[in-house]
Protein backbone atom coordinates (compact mmCIF):
# COMPACT_ATOMS: atom_id res chain seq x y z
CA UNK A 1 0.00 0.00 0.00
CA UNK A 2 1.38 3.12 -1.21
CA UNK A 3 2.51 5.07 2.76
CA UNK A 4 0.93 8.76 1.70
CA UNK A 5 -2.53 7.05 1.09
CA UNK A 6 -5.19 7.76 4.02
CA UNK A 7 -9.36 8.14 3.80
CA UNK A 8 -9.15 12.13 4.94
CA UNK A 9 -6.52 12.39 2.57
CA UNK A 10 -8.84 11.28 -0.44
CA UNK A 11 -11.78 13.36 0.54
CA UNK A 12 -9.73 16.27 1.34
CA UNK A 13 -8.66 16.26 -2.11
CA UNK A 14 -12.17 15.63 -3.04
CA UNK A 15 -12.97 18.41 -1.28
CA UNK A 16 -10.63 20.82 -2.83
CA UNK A 17 -11.74 20.11 -6.52
CA UNK A 18 -14.99 20.35 -6.25
CA UNK A 19 -14.35 24.03 -5.00
CA UNK A 20 -11.15 24.59 -7.09
CA UNK A 21 -14.03 23.60 -10.13
CA UNK A 22 -17.01 25.58 -8.74
CA UNK A 23 -14.58 28.70 -8.37
CA UNK A 24 -13.26 29.08 -12.02
CA UNK A 25 -14.99 31.59 -14.41
CA UNK A 26 -18.22 30.82 -15.82
CA UNK A 27 -17.00 31.94 -19.21
CA UNK A 28 -13.99 29.51 -19.03
CA UNK A 29 -13.36 27.47 -21.93
CA UNK A 30 -14.71 23.50 -20.89
CA UNK A 31 -12.06 21.92 -22.46
CA UNK A 32 -9.85 24.37 -20.06
CA UNK A 33 -12.06 22.99 -17.30
CA UNK A 34 -12.13 19.14 -18.65
CA UNK A 35 -7.46 19.32 -18.55
CA UNK A 36 -7.47 21.17 -14.97
CA UNK A 37 -10.00 18.22 -13.30
CA UNK A 38 -7.69 15.48 -15.09
CA UNK A 39 -4.43 16.98 -13.97
CA UNK A 40 -6.19 17.56 -10.70
CA UNK A 41 -6.95 13.81 -11.14
CA UNK A 42 -3.79 12.03 -11.91
CA UNK A 43 -2.11 14.00 -8.74
CA UNK A 44 -4.85 12.36 -6.65
CA UNK A 45 -4.83 8.63 -8.41
CA UNK A 46 -0.80 9.09 -8.01
CA UNK A 47 -1.34 8.10 -3.94
CA UNK A 48 -4.14 5.73 -4.47
CA UNK A 49 -3.30 1.85 -5.28
CA UNK A 50 -4.88 1.80 -8.56
CA UNK A 51 -3.63 -0.79 -11.43
CA UNK A 52 -4.27 -0.55 -14.94
CA UNK A 53 -3.87 -3.13 -17.49
CA UNK A 54 -4.23 -3.53 -20.98
CA UNK A 55 -3.09 -0.40 -22.30
CA UNK A 56 -1.47 -1.92 -25.44
CA UNK A 57 -5.51 -2.44 -26.64
CA UNK A 58 -5.65 1.47 -26.60
CA UNK A 59 -6.57 2.40 -30.56
CA UNK A 60 -4.46 5.39 -32.09
CA UNK A 61 -7.62 6.77 -32.56
CA UNK A 62 -8.25 9.71 -30.18
CA UNK A 63 -12.24 9.71 -30.84
CA UNK A 64 -13.31 6.76 -29.51
CA UNK A 65 -16.29 5.32 -27.24
CA UNK A 66 -14.96 4.25 -23.81
CA UNK A 67 -17.42 2.50 -22.14
CA UNK A 68 -17.33 0.94 -18.64
CA UNK A 69 -19.62 -0.66 -15.83
CA UNK A 70 -20.06 2.66 -13.46
CA UNK A 71 -19.56 1.88 -9.93
CA UNK A 72 -20.51 4.39 -6.77
CA UNK A 73 -17.81 6.22 -4.46
CA UNK A 74 -17.98 4.28 -0.79
CA UNK A 75 -19.42 6.11 1.73
CA UNK A 76 -16.61 7.72 3.05
CA UNK A 77 -16.00 9.41 0.02
CA UNK A 78 -19.15 11.19 -0.19
CA UNK A 79 -18.71 15.04 -0.31
CA UNK A 80 -22.65 15.36 0.83
CA UNK A 81 -25.45 13.43 1.42
CA UNK A 82 -26.45 13.50 -1.71
CA UNK A 83 -22.73 14.22 -4.15
CA UNK A 84 -20.25 11.74 -5.23
CA UNK A 85 -17.22 12.96 -7.65
CA UNK A 86 -17.53 9.09 -8.98
CA UNK A 87 -13.89 7.81 -8.68
CA UNK A 88 -13.98 5.41 -11.39
CA UNK A 89 -15.18 7.67 -14.10
CA UNK A 90 -12.44 10.12 -13.39
CA UNK A 91 -9.78 7.63 -13.80
CA UNK A 92 -10.30 6.81 -17.53
CA UNK A 93 -10.51 10.58 -18.39
CA UNK A 94 -7.37 11.17 -16.91
CA UNK A 95 -5.67 8.39 -16.29
CA UNK A 96 -6.53 7.00 -19.77
CA UNK A 97 -7.84 9.56 -22.17
CA UNK A 98 -5.85 13.06 -21.22
CA UNK A 99 -2.41 10.64 -20.22
CA UNK A 100 -2.29 8.57 -23.41
CA UNK A 101 -4.33 11.21 -25.90
CA UNK A 102 -3.48 14.41 -24.20
CA UNK A 103 -7.58 15.55 -23.34
CA UNK A 104 -9.84 14.70 -21.16
CA UNK A 105 -12.49 14.01 -23.68
CA UNK A 106 -16.13 14.30 -23.09
CA UNK A 107 -18.68 11.97 -20.44
CA UNK A 108 -22.30 11.29 -20.64
CA UNK A 109 -23.52 13.06 -17.30
CA UNK A 110 -27.06 12.59 -15.80
CA UNK A 111 -28.97 15.59 -15.61
CA UNK A 112 -29.22 17.15 -12.26
CA UNK A 113 -32.49 17.05 -9.88
CA UNK A 114 -33.39 20.75 -8.96
CA UNK A 115 -32.37 20.10 -5.57
CA UNK A 116 -28.89 18.53 -6.15
CA UNK A 117 -26.96 21.81 -6.05
CA UNK A 118 -23.53 19.99 -5.55
CA UNK A 119 -24.03 17.89 -8.40
CA UNK A 120 -25.17 21.00 -10.71
CA UNK A 121 -22.58 23.15 -9.39
CA UNK A 122 -19.89 20.73 -10.30
CA UNK A 123 -21.33 19.42 -13.35
CA UNK A 124 -22.61 22.52 -15.65
CA UNK A 125 -18.75 23.55 -15.80
CA UNK A 126 -17.71 20.51 -17.92
CA UNK A 127 -20.33 20.59 -20.72
CA UNK A 128 -20.70 16.75 -20.86
CA UNK A 129 -23.63 15.36 -22.70
CA UNK A 130 -26.18 15.53 -20.63
CA UNK A 131 -28.94 12.57 -20.67
CA UNK A 132 -32.15 11.96 -18.11
CA UNK A 133 -31.02 8.93 -16.24
CA UNK A 134 -33.95 6.27 -14.65
CA UNK A 135 -34.20 7.54 -10.59
CA UNK A 136 -33.00 10.82 -11.60
CA UNK A 137 -36.19 12.18 -13.29
CA UNK A 138 -38.22 15.39 -12.81
CA UNK A 139 -41.52 14.44 -11.14
CA UNK A 140 -43.36 16.96 -14.05
CA UNK A 141 -41.54 15.82 -16.83
CA UNK A 142 -43.26 14.00 -19.45
CA UNK A 143 -42.18 10.52 -20.91
CA UNK A 144 -42.24 12.38 -24.42
CA UNK A 145 -39.89 15.43 -23.13
CA UNK A 146 -37.55 12.84 -21.86
CA UNK A 147 -37.22 10.94 -24.84
CA UNK A 148 -36.64 14.39 -27.36
CA UNK A 149 -34.12 15.52 -24.59
CA UNK A 150 -31.89 12.37 -25.01
CA UNK A 151 -32.15 12.45 -28.73
CA UNK A 152 -29.43 15.14 -27.81
CA UNK A 153 -27.24 12.63 -26.86
CA UNK A 154 -26.48 11.65 -30.11
CA UNK A 155 -25.60 14.85 -31.66
CA UNK A 156 -23.54 16.23 -28.72
CA UNK A 157 -21.49 13.06 -28.79
CA UNK A 158 -21.49 12.61 -32.36
CA UNK A 159 -19.62 16.29 -31.96
CA UNK A 160 -17.15 15.69 -29.81
CA UNK A 161 -16.22 11.91 -31.77
CA UNK A 162 -15.87 13.75 -34.73
CA UNK A 163 -13.30 16.84 -32.94
CA UNK A 164 -11.24 13.77 -31.80
CA UNK A 165 -12.05 13.68 -28.45
CA UNK A 166 -13.16 10.34 -26.18
CA UNK A 167 -16.55 9.55 -24.86
CA UNK A 168 -16.80 8.29 -21.59
CA UNK A 169 -20.23 6.44 -21.11
CA UNK A 170 -21.81 3.39 -19.39
CA UNK A 171 -24.33 1.87 -21.29
CA UNK A 172 -26.33 0.69 -17.11
CA UNK A 173 -27.39 4.75 -16.81
CA UNK A 174 -26.31 4.54 -13.20
CA UNK A 175 -23.75 3.27 -10.89
CA UNK A 176 -23.60 0.12 -8.39
CA UNK A 177 -21.20 -1.74 -6.03
CA UNK A 178 -18.81 -4.07 -8.54
CA UNK A 179 -20.09 -7.18 -7.05
CA UNK A 180 -24.05 -6.51 -8.77
CA UNK A 181 -21.79 -4.80 -11.87
CA UNK A 182 -22.82 -3.93 -14.44
CA UNK A 183 -26.25 -3.52 -14.32
CA UNK A 184 -28.63 -3.83 -17.85
CA UNK A 185 -27.28 -2.53 -20.48
CA UNK A 186 -29.06 -0.29 -22.87
CA UNK A 187 -29.42 0.10 -26.52
CA UNK A 188 -28.26 3.72 -27.13
CA UNK A 189 -24.17 3.55 -26.86
CA UNK A 190 -24.46 0.80 -29.51
CA UNK A 191 -26.67 2.76 -31.80
CA UNK A 192 -24.63 5.57 -31.48
CA UNK A 193 -21.56 3.42 -32.44
CA UNK A 194 -23.43 2.12 -35.44
CA UNK A 195 -25.06 5.37 -36.50
CA UNK A 196 -21.40 7.39 -37.60
CA UNK A 197 -20.15 6.51 -40.85
CA UNK A 198 -17.23 5.27 -40.41
CA UNK A 199 -17.61 3.74 -37.46
CA UNK A 200 -15.97 4.57 -34.22
CA UNK A 201 -14.26 1.80 -32.03
CA UNK A 202 -16.21 0.74 -28.71
CA UNK A 203 -13.20 0.22 -25.98
CA UNK A 204 -14.59 -1.23 -23.14
CA UNK A 205 -13.11 -0.43 -19.59
CA UNK A 206 -13.48 -3.14 -16.85
CA UNK A 207 -13.72 -1.53 -13.60
CA UNK A 208 -13.53 -3.19 -9.88
CA UNK A 209 -13.39 -2.04 -6.28
CA UNK A 210 -13.66 1.98 -7.08
CA UNK A 211 -16.37 1.68 -4.88
CA UNK A 212 -14.31 0.19 -1.56
CA UNK A 213 -12.59 1.82 0.74
CA UNK A 214 -9.39 2.53 -0.95
CA UNK A 215 -7.07 2.15 1.42
CA UNK A 216 -7.70 -1.37 2.10
CA UNK A 217 -8.33 -2.33 -1.64
CA UNK A 218 -6.98 -2.21 -4.58
CA UNK A 219 -8.98 -0.36 -7.33
CA UNK A 220 -8.35 -2.47 -10.55
CA UNK A 221 -8.96 -1.20 -14.30
CA UNK A 222 -8.16 -3.18 -17.48
CA UNK A 223 -8.83 -2.39 -20.63
CA UNK A 224 -10.20 -4.95 -23.62
CA UNK A 225 -9.58 -5.05 -27.36
CA UNK A 226 -11.65 -2.38 -29.09
CA UNK A 227 -13.72 -3.23 -31.55
CA UNK A 228 -16.83 -1.89 -33.87
CA UNK A 229 -20.52 -2.87 -34.80
CA UNK A 230 -19.70 -3.67 -37.85
CA UNK A 231 -17.58 -6.52 -35.96
CA UNK A 232 -20.81 -8.27 -35.13
CA UNK A 233 -22.10 -7.46 -39.17
CA UNK A 234 -24.13 -4.62 -37.22
CA UNK A 235 -23.89 -1.82 -40.12
CA UNK A 236 -26.40 0.64 -38.63
CA UNK A 237 -28.49 2.25 -36.10
CA UNK A 238 -31.34 0.68 -37.25
CA UNK A 239 -30.41 -2.70 -37.07
CA UNK A 240 -32.66 -4.92 -34.92
CA UNK A 241 -29.81 -7.37 -33.81
CA UNK A 242 -28.04 -4.12 -31.70
CA UNK A 243 -30.89 -5.46 -28.68
CA UNK A 244 -29.63 -8.90 -28.92
CA UNK A 245 -25.90 -7.95 -29.20
CA UNK A 246 -26.33 -5.49 -26.17
CA UNK A 247 -27.91 -8.43 -23.64
CA UNK A 248 -25.06 -10.99 -24.84
CA UNK A 249 -22.34 -8.43 -24.25
CA UNK A 250 -24.18 -7.42 -20.71
CA UNK A 251 -23.30 -11.32 -20.46
CA UNK A 252 -19.62 -11.09 -21.07
CA UNK A 253 -18.82 -7.70 -19.68
CA UNK A 254 -20.56 -9.63 -16.36
CA UNK A 255 -17.66 -12.08 -16.36
CA UNK A 256 -15.09 -9.65 -17.08
CA UNK A 257 -15.96 -8.00 -13.76
CA UNK A 258 -16.00 -11.21 -12.11
CA UNK A 259 -12.47 -11.77 -13.74
CA UNK A 260 -10.82 -9.38 -12.68
CA UNK A 261 -12.35 -8.71 -9.09
CA UNK A 262 -10.82 -12.73 -8.24
CA UNK A 263 -7.01 -11.34 -10.23
CA UNK A 264 -4.93 -12.17 -7.44
CA UNK A 265 -2.31 -10.17 -9.23
CA UNK A 266 0.15 -13.36 -9.06
CA UNK A 267 -0.83 -14.25 -13.38
CA UNK A 268 -1.96 -17.39 -12.39
CA UNK A 269 -4.44 -16.88 -15.10
CA UNK A 270 -1.78 -16.54 -17.32
CA UNK A 271 0.47 -19.46 -15.87
CA UNK A 272 -2.34 -21.74 -16.46
CA UNK A 273 -2.54 -20.99 -20.05
CA UNK A 274 1.53 -21.39 -20.30
CA UNK A 275 1.47 -24.58 -18.29
CA UNK A 276 -0.73 -25.64 -20.76
CA UNK A 277 1.26 -24.42 -23.91
CA UNK A 278 4.57 -25.95 -22.41
CA UNK A 279 2.74 -29.30 -21.71
CA UNK A 280 2.28 -29.17 -25.44
CA UNK A 281 5.39 -28.69 -26.42
CA UNK A 282 7.20 -30.46 -23.94
CA UNK A 283 8.55 -33.69 -26.37
CA UNK A 284 9.49 -30.99 -28.78
CA UNK A 285 12.94 -30.29 -30.45
CA UNK A 286 15.12 -27.41 -31.33
CA UNK A 287 13.10 -25.63 -28.89
CA UNK A 288 13.54 -21.81 -29.33
CA UNK A 289 12.03 -20.45 -25.59
CA UNK A 290 10.98 -16.71 -25.09
CA UNK A 291 10.33 -16.08 -21.36
CA UNK A 292 9.39 -12.05 -19.95
CA UNK A 293 6.93 -9.70 -20.02
CA UNK A 294 4.76 -7.94 -21.85
CA UNK A 295 7.04 -7.52 -24.44
CA UNK A 296 7.29 -11.15 -24.88
CA UNK A 297 3.76 -11.82 -24.20
CA UNK A 298 2.30 -9.55 -27.15
CA UNK A 299 5.21 -10.61 -29.95
CA UNK A 300 2.54 -11.82 -32.02
CA UNK A 301 4.56 -12.24 -35.30
CA UNK A 302 6.86 -15.09 -33.53
CA UNK A 303 4.76 -17.36 -35.41
CA UNK A 304 5.70 -16.88 -38.60
CA UNK A 305 9.93 -16.44 -37.61
CA UNK A 306 12.47 -17.86 -37.06
CA UNK A 307 11.20 -21.35 -38.74
CA UNK A 308 14.35 -23.45 -37.86
CA UNK A 309 13.28 -23.44 -34.31
CA UNK A 310 9.94 -24.85 -32.14
CA UNK A 311 8.97 -21.32 -30.72
CA UNK A 312 7.32 -21.06 -27.52
CA UNK A 313 6.39 -17.96 -25.94
CA UNK A 314 6.04 -17.42 -22.34
CA UNK A 315 6.21 -14.27 -21.88
CA UNK A 316 3.68 -12.95 -18.92
CA UNK A 317 2.23 -9.14 -18.75
CA UNK A 318 3.80 -6.73 -15.66
CA UNK A 319 6.19 -9.69 -14.82
CA UNK A 320 9.07 -8.69 -12.27
CA UNK A 321 12.50 -10.10 -12.57
CA UNK A 322 11.49 -11.86 -9.40
CA UNK A 323 8.32 -13.19 -10.84
CA UNK A 324 10.07 -14.67 -13.78
CA UNK A 325 12.59 -16.50 -11.32
CA UNK A 326 9.97 -17.59 -9.04
CA UNK A 327 8.09 -19.18 -12.16
CA UNK A 328 10.86 -20.46 -13.88
CA UNK A 329 11.31 -23.86 -12.79
CA UNK A 330 7.37 -24.34 -12.75
CA UNK A 331 7.19 -23.14 -16.23
CA UNK A 332 10.35 -24.98 -17.60
CA UNK A 333 10.64 -28.34 -15.38
CA UNK A 334 9.52 -30.20 -19.27
CA UNK A 335 11.19 -28.14 -21.42
CA UNK A 336 14.64 -28.51 -22.84
CA UNK A 337 15.23 -25.31 -25.00
CA UNK A 338 18.36 -25.22 -27.63
CA UNK A 339 18.01 -20.95 -26.58
CA UNK A 340 16.32 -18.77 -24.04
CA UNK A 341 15.14 -15.41 -25.45
CA UNK A 342 15.09 -13.08 -22.17
CA UNK A 343 13.09 -10.18 -21.39
CA UNK A 344 13.29 -8.77 -18.69
CA UNK A 345 13.75 -5.53 -15.95
CA UNK A 346 11.30 -2.95 -17.54
CA UNK A 347 9.10 -2.86 -14.76
CA UNK A 348 11.49 -3.22 -12.13
CA UNK A 349 11.76 0.47 -12.91
CA UNK A 350 8.28 1.38 -11.60
CA UNK A 351 9.74 0.10 -7.82
CA UNK A 352 12.25 2.91 -7.81
CA UNK A 353 15.26 0.13 -7.40
CA UNK A 354 18.50 1.53 -8.73
CA UNK A 355 19.96 -0.16 -11.99
CA UNK A 356 22.28 -1.98 -9.84
CA UNK A 357 20.22 -3.86 -7.56
CA UNK A 358 18.02 -4.50 -11.38
CA UNK A 359 21.53 -5.46 -12.69
CA UNK A 360 22.13 -8.11 -9.83
CA UNK A 361 18.45 -9.38 -9.49
CA UNK A 362 19.45 -10.34 -13.31
CA UNK A 363 22.37 -11.76 -12.49
CA UNK A 364 20.86 -13.92 -10.07
CA UNK A 365 18.31 -15.20 -12.24
CA UNK A 366 20.66 -16.13 -15.25
CA UNK A 367 22.81 -18.50 -12.45
CA UNK A 368 19.33 -20.33 -12.24
CA UNK A 369 18.77 -20.33 -15.80
CA UNK A 370 22.68 -22.02 -16.32
CA UNK A 371 22.19 -24.24 -13.45
CA UNK A 372 19.16 -25.68 -15.06
CA UNK A 373 20.39 -25.76 -18.62
CA UNK A 374 23.80 -25.23 -18.25
CA UNK A 375 24.26 -26.12 -22.92
CA UNK A 376 21.49 -23.68 -23.43
CA UNK A 377 22.03 -20.52 -24.89
CA UNK A 378 20.84 -17.34 -23.48
CA UNK A 379 19.87 -14.14 -25.72
CA UNK A 380 19.38 -10.94 -23.10
CA UNK A 381 17.70 -7.79 -24.82
CA UNK A 382 18.25 -5.14 -23.90
CA UNK A 383 15.01 -2.74 -21.99
CA UNK A 384 13.66 -0.73 -24.70
CA UNK A 385 13.25 3.12 -24.41
CA UNK A 386 9.96 3.78 -24.14
CA UNK A 387 7.43 6.94 -23.38
CA UNK A 388 5.68 5.90 -20.62
CA UNK A 389 9.19 5.60 -19.19
CA UNK A 390 11.08 8.09 -20.27
CA UNK A 391 11.62 9.88 -16.81
CA UNK A 392 13.68 6.66 -16.29
CA UNK A 393 16.04 6.52 -19.71
CA UNK A 394 19.34 6.92 -18.29
CA UNK A 395 18.37 4.27 -15.96
CA UNK A 396 17.38 2.21 -18.48
CA UNK A 397 21.01 2.94 -20.22
CA UNK A 398 23.00 1.70 -17.45
CA UNK A 399 21.07 -1.53 -16.55
CA UNK A 400 21.61 -2.34 -20.80
CA UNK A 401 25.13 -1.19 -19.97
CA UNK A 402 25.38 -4.05 -17.24
CA UNK A 403 23.94 -6.62 -19.24
CA UNK A 404 26.07 -5.92 -22.17
CA UNK A 405 29.11 -6.10 -20.29
CA UNK A 406 27.80 -9.42 -18.16
CA UNK A 407 26.79 -11.04 -21.86
CA UNK A 408 30.56 -10.26 -23.19
CA UNK A 409 32.01 -12.31 -20.28
CA UNK A 410 29.81 -15.32 -20.77
CA UNK A 411 30.28 -17.65 -23.84
CA UNK A 412 26.61 -19.14 -22.95
CA UNK A 413 25.46 -15.52 -23.42
CA UNK A 414 24.60 -13.03 -25.86
CA UNK A 415 23.20 -9.46 -25.94
CA UNK A 416 20.58 -8.11 -28.32
CA UNK A 417 20.97 -4.87 -28.89
CA UNK A 418 18.26 -2.81 -30.61
CA UNK A 419 17.79 0.22 -27.82
CA UNK A 420 19.20 3.08 -30.78
CA UNK A 421 17.22 1.86 -33.63
CA UNK A 422 14.16 2.69 -31.42
CA UNK A 423 15.15 6.04 -31.14
CA UNK A 424 14.40 9.30 -33.16
CA UNK A 425 16.78 12.42 -32.74
CA UNK A 426 17.86 10.72 -29.15
CA UNK A 427 13.77 10.56 -28.08
CA UNK A 428 11.65 7.32 -28.82
CA UNK A 429 10.00 7.10 -31.62
CA UNK A 430 6.46 7.12 -32.06
CA UNK A 431 6.06 4.69 -35.66
CA UNK A 432 7.83 2.39 -33.51
CA UNK A 433 4.91 2.39 -30.59
CA UNK A 434 1.39 1.67 -29.41
CA UNK A 435 -1.30 4.17 -28.49
CA UNK A 436 0.04 3.32 -24.73
CA UNK A 437 4.16 4.59 -25.32
CA UNK A 438 5.35 1.92 -23.97
CA UNK A 439 4.31 -1.03 -26.01
CA UNK A 440 6.02 -1.94 -29.27
CA UNK A 441 3.68 -2.37 -32.70
CA UNK A 442 4.58 -4.85 -35.52
CA UNK A 443 7.30 -2.13 -36.97
CA UNK A 444 9.02 -2.41 -33.30
CA UNK A 445 8.99 -5.84 -33.39
CA UNK A 446 10.54 -6.09 -37.08
CA UNK A 447 13.54 -4.34 -35.59
CA UNK A 448 13.97 -6.49 -32.79
CA UNK A 449 13.40 -9.39 -35.14
CA UNK A 450 16.36 -8.70 -37.17
CA UNK A 451 18.95 -7.62 -34.32
CA UNK A 452 18.09 -11.49 -32.49
CA UNK A 453 18.30 -13.27 -35.84
CA UNK A 454 21.71 -11.77 -36.64
CA UNK A 455 22.62 -13.08 -32.98
CA UNK A 456 21.08 -16.34 -33.30
CA UNK A 457 22.87 -16.89 -36.53
CA UNK A 458 26.10 -16.20 -35.11
CA UNK A 459 26.00 -18.88 -32.28
CA UNK A 460 24.24 -21.46 -34.79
Amino acid sequence: MKNNFSEEFLKRRLKKLYNKVGSLPADLDHNEVRKICALEFEEIFSNINCILKGTENLPYESGSIFIYNHLNNHETYLLSKNFQITLDSHFISSNILNKYYGKPGSRVVRCSLDEEVFHKNYYDKFNFIRVYAQNFIPKKLSYSKIKEFNKAFYEGAIRELKMGNGVVVSPEGFSRNTEESPGEFKIGVFKLAAKMQPQPKIVPVVMVNFDKVLSKNIAKCEILKPFKMSDYDIKDANDPEIVSFAKTFNIKYRNYVKSLLLDDLKFEKELAVLDELVSKNSYSKNQLVFYGSSTIRLWESLGTKFIKYNKINLGFGGALISDMSKNFLRLFHKLNPKIIVLYLGGNDLSYELSPENIYQQIQDFVRLIVKKFPKTHIFCMSIKPSFERINKINEIKKINLLMQQFCNINKQMSYVDFYNKLLKKGEPDSSFFLQDGLHLNNKGYDIIEKELSKGITKVE
